[in-house]
Order: structure tokens, then sequence, then C-alpha cells
């Protein structure tokens, strides 16, 4: 699935255009790069994530894998951002499989472009396309920016995920 949109210009940014599209193998180096780079911004509300932690190997077998969606933004010839979800099933709990938005990265200066919201649609036709009752995610309390984000497409509180921390 290939999905092309102009760029709406912003700053001093010279992209005329996008590319959202499945990832194919040769990506996923590039992708855990982005995924360590999400690791290490995430540092910020999770003290317990290592900032020196890098990713390697992660996606590389998820890539084109049934009932998993992989997917990245390219703009300016390179890959500025992926998203990574999957569709689960608990047979006999739920009536419907369940899709969880597990990733979702930009690299900071190629944010409030649209690319997020044209990869988390993809992801919600990919959830459709598997009869997903609803699309769940995780998402730092602090990350203000996610949560508006994530408000602004829908949506709700419904579950609440808490930690102790044992000393």
């Amino acid at each position: 699935m290939l999905y092309e949109k102009k760029l709406r210009r912003r700053d001093n940014m010279k992209t005329s255009g996008y590319v959202i599209r499945n990832a194919v193998k040769e990506d996923a180096a590039r992708v855990d790069e982005l995924l360590t780079e999400l690791i290490r911004y995430e540092t910020e509300f999770d003290k317990n994530l290592n900032k020196e932690y890098t990713v390697s190997n992660d996606y590389s077998e998820v890539i084109g894998l049934d009932g998993h969606k992989l997917l990245v933004v390219e703009t300016e010839g390179k890959i500025v951002g992926f998203l990574y979800g999957f569709v689960y099933q608990i047979p006999g709990m739920f009536a419907r499989p369940v899709a969880l938005l597990d990733a979702l990265y930009i690299l900071e200066e190629y944010r409030h472009n649209g690319f997020a919201g044209a990869l988390f649609q993809q992801f919600k036709q990919f959830a459709h396309e598997n009869d997903a009752h609803s699309i769940e995610l995780k998402v730092m309390t602090e990350n203000l920016n996610a949560l508006h984000f994530y408000e602004k497409l829908g949506f709700c509180e419904i579950k609440k995920y808490m930690q102790l921390e044992c000393l």
C-alpha cells in the first residue's frame, strides 16, 4: 500500500511531498534507529528506560508478518518516521480482535506536517480490514504532546496502566 501526498510548507522546510508505505526488510535497520530515538525521547517520562540502549533487529521479523503492520513515512529521500502495530485475539475472551498501536515516531524536525496522522489513518484501515473492535495504545502520562495528538484522533482513556516502583 502506497500513499503519497503533497506536503504543506512549514518554516524553512523545502519538502514537497511524502510517501507512506509498508516497510520492507531493507528498512529494518532504519526503523530500529528510529525506535532507539523514541526510547531515548521517552526516558524523559520513564526513568527506568536506559538512554544508552540501542535497538537492533527488533522489526526485521515482523515485516510482512500476517496481523502486523509496520509503516514508514519517507520524505526528501529518507525515512523520517514509522508506525508499528498489530492485531491480537484471545479466543473466548474477545468477541472481536483488538488492534494495538505499539509505536509511532516522527523525527522532531519533521513533526507537525501531518505524517503521524497519515500513518495512523493507514493503521486504522489495517485495523478495520482485520475486523478489530478497537485500537488501543499506551502513552506516557507526562507526554502531553502525544496525549493531545491521540485525543484529537478520537482516543479516550478507558483503562489506567499503573506502576509501583520496587525499591
